[in-house]
């Protein structure tokens, strides 16, 4: 089922709506406000009732941190460019875009006003075969930075046991894009610590960071790790403070979190690198009152290798008048057998 509802707030010349996907074992709740994922409550058989997604129960509190540059942009699609760009500087076309840096020198996931903190116009919404939303923006309208136009697409889907997110970038003209969905994750709920969950992951190797966290170009593959093996992120000397890009193996599931009572989420994705961030701490209390400490919940950002355009041998995320290219993930809460 879907359910929409108008918050009675005008943003960027439209009303903000907040949208509600549920079945029988889960309930998601979505806003426009920077297409975000605010809530993701499972009831699976077998196990507490729990949301596994850090949020905030009302928008005032999504749009005062990022007035205050404090967001961490929970639940949010970030972009146009996910990530850190150094000197917030791109090559494009024989000369270089710049951007007006929002971290230092640099830009963090897109700029000041991004994906993350304007209003997405709703698209369409189905309610079968499974209950889903989709919004849509476009950067030119939106008074987003970017060379080119770009219209992005994200969709929600609520599966009988997973959670579909597809972003779909179209080049309205030569342009440049490498969004990500930015929810953190919890498998205890959103309540709890991440630290206190297994991390396990598919991957090769990890990209190596400079002073500001800026890949270097360099991929570190940990210490006598053979190719069939998995990454425990928990026994790696650097966690929990982590907020790597990792090199994501072709295999079902990439990512398993799983909560000291035996529930797990599984992630699944199409793109190359996943970006781990441990984190959550908050100035502003979240859902239920709770006060979000540094290691509530882990974000996992599917996308491309950050500062792409600016490293040679990484992936190349621009993009020519006409073309599309989707990003997906699906977070699955089928609890093995």
């Amino acid at each position: 089922m879907v359910e929409i509802y108008n918050a009675l707030v005008e943003l960027d010349q439209a009303p903000v709506l907040e949208f509600s996907l549920h079945n029988e074992k889960a309930r998601v709740v979505l806003s426009s406000f920077g297409a975000t994922l605010q809530s993701f409550e499972i009831d699976h058989p077998g196990f507490e009732k729990r949301d596994v997604v850090l949020g905030y129960s009302d928008l005032g509190s999504y749009q005062q941190l990022f007035e205050q540059n404090q967001s961490a942009y929970f639940g949010a699609i970030v972009g146009p460019i996910a990530g850190r760009i150094t000197e917030a500087t791109i090559p494009w076309k024989g000369a270089l875009f710049e951007f007006e840096p929002n971290e230092g020198r640099h830009l963090l996931h897109g700029g000041k006003r991004n994906f993350s903190n304007v209003n997405w116009q709703l698209l369409s919404y189905e309610e079968k075969p499974c209950p889903s939303v989709t919004l849509c923006l476009e950067t030119k309208n939106a008074g987003i930075s970017l060379p080119g136009n770009l219209r992005c697409e994200v969709r929600y889907t609520l599966q009988e046991n997973a959670l579909l997110i597809d972003i779909t970038s179209i080049a309205l003209e030569d342009t440049i894009a490498n969004p990500t969905q930015h929810s953190y994750f919890n498998p205890s709920g959103h309540n709890g610590s991440i630290l206190n969950s297994e991390i396990k992951m598919e991957a090769n190797s990890f990209l190596e960071l400079d002073q500001n966290k800026i890949p270097t170009g360099r991929s570190i593959s940990p210490s006598g790790l053979s190719q069939n093996q998995s990454i425990h992120l928990n026994e790696l000397a650097f966690f929990p403070e982590i907020d790597h890009a990792f090199r994501i193996k072709n295999t079902k599931p990439q990512v398993i979190l799983r909560a000291p009572d035996g529930f797990q989420l599984s992630f699944q994705t199409n793109q190359p690198y996943i970006q781990v961030y441990i984190g959550g701490e908050s100035l502003v209390q979240g859902k239920e009152n709770v006060a979000y400490h540094n290691h509530c919940g882990i974000c996992l950002e599917q996308q491309a290798e950050p500062n792409a355009p600016n490293q040679e041998n990484f992936s190349d995320i621009y993009m020519t008048k006409g073309q599309l290219k989707t990003n997906s993930i699906s977070i699955n809460f089928e609890q093995s057998k």
